[in-house]
């Protein structure tokens, strides 16, 4: 005996009648886990940004595990933390804007994690903003070449799903070090002095 759609929704309705502010407690809780779990993930990914701009400076970490915790190496945590914070923070108050002004300032801030690596190596206080700021400036005229850039990735992307995500683990690091690439090509040393 089939069901219809309509019964199913009456069925969940029912089982929700008295249990409404349970259910939006039980949903919250998760929400706010996942989100913080997230947000700590794409913290981490930061990472990645540093280890593959210094493999393409020909100043790879040796220790793998070493360079996929570089985020918190060479007393960058503090600055890159807060710029990334705020990056966040900016993003999603453009993105409640609109969406286009949203993706738009997402590829404006894109370079932070880059710039502050560079500030830092280079034995620079870094502010809460000034990776930003530097982001900001560096990618005007440049916002459109590296959403192109972004683009020709997508068929390595969506091969690397249909690997099952294997042929991420090569996709990912050659995406990396061709961002890197692409970063060094537009600031070059300017932060490094």
């Amino acid at each position: 005996m089939a069901i219809t759609r309509k019964e199913l929704k009456d069925n969940a309705k029912q089982a929700l009648r008295g249990n409404w502010g349970w259910a939006v407690i039980v949903f919250l809780i998760n929400a706010i886990i996942v989100g913080v779990l997230s947000w700590i993930g794409d913290f981490f990914a930061l990472s990645l940004a540093i280890s593959f701009l210094k493999l393409r400076d020909n100043q790879k970490e040796e220790k793998p595990y070493m360079a996929a915790f570089s985020v918190f190496t060479e007393n960058r945590f503090v600055p890159e933390c807060l710029n990334f914070i705020l990056t966040s923070i900016f993003t999603f108050l453009w993105t409640i804007l609109l969406i286009i002004p949203g993706i738009i300032k997402s590829y404006s801030y894109s370079m932070t994690a880059y710039i502050v690596k560079d500030m830092v190596a280079s034995g620079k206080q870094v502010g809460a903003t000034d990776g930003i700021n530097a982001s900001k400036e560096l990618m005007k005229g440049h916002k459109m070449d590296l959403f192109i850039f972004d683009l020709s990735f997508i068929g390595w992307f969506l091969l690397g799903g249909l690997t099952a995500g294997i042929g991420l683990l090569w996709i990912v690091p050659y995406y990396q070090t061709a961002k890197a690439n692409f970063y060094r090509h537009i600031a070059g040393d300017k932060f490094l002095k």
